[in-house]
């Protein structure tokens, strides 16, 4: 269990550390958070209440649709991601990445979006449950049994498109996340998932 725990937050903080590359460098947000953006203004509250009324709607559909990716992570990551990305913007913030040539932003986001890819597998592989937007994905991967890259592509092109609809506003981030986001989880991941193998299989090795 202490290294399932170890994998779990050792993915969390590295998908927070992407995000706050993303929003450091300003290019536009990632589909979900358009989405969430519409929302906002549709309802009249903030985004970031829109972004917890989403997550809760999208937690309990799942828990009452498919609850078998629903784990002690799930909550975990309620509780933590906030935090966790403070801790990491606080990191970032003294770079200004904002600041930099729009080339060299546009190469850091790359370099966000891979971050980003290697960390969602390496939670994923803990087996304690993602956070409630990653359901998502995992959820209709599951039901359809299509590969994860396609199915994150679609699905945030969706996001992105209602997100739109209802007032959000997209960047060349925006796009960059819908096309290279799911390819590259989907690159990791077996990579990722063969290390995670051996790791817990010793950690259990040794329970014996």
């Amino acid at each position: 269990m202490l290294k399932k725990l170890l994998l779990f937050f050792m993915g969390l903080f590295i998908i927070q550390f992407g995000v706050a590359l993303f929003l450091e460098l300003n290019l536009g947000s990632d589909p979900f958070t358009i989405f969430t953006q519409g929302m906002a203004g549709l309802l009249g509250i903030t985004p970031g209440a829109a972004n917890r009324l989403l997550t809760a709607i999208i937690f309990f559909i799942i828990l009452m649709l498919d609850r078998k990716n629903i784990h002690i992570g799930t909550f975990l990551s309620i509780l933590c991601v906030g935090v966790v990305l403070d801790w990491m913007l606080l990191i970032v913030a003294p770079f200004e990445l904002s600041t930099y040539p729009l080339i060299i932003k546009i190469s850091l986001f790359i370099v966000a979006c891979i971050i980003i890819g290697i960390g969602v597998p390496i939670l994923k592989c803990a087996t304690l449950g993602v956070p409630p937007n990653d359901l998502v994905y995992f959820t209709v991967v599951d039901f359809l049994s299509k590969p994860y890259g396609k199915v994150r592509m679609i699905t945030d092109i969706l996001f992105a498109i209602v997100g739109i609809m209802l007032g959000g506003v997209i960047g060349i981030g925006t796009l960059l996340c819908i096309f290279l986001l799911g390819p590259i989880v989907e690159f990791f991941f077996p990579r990722i998932e063969r290390f995670t193998e051996t790791f817990l299989a010793e950690d259990a090795m040794e329970a014996v």
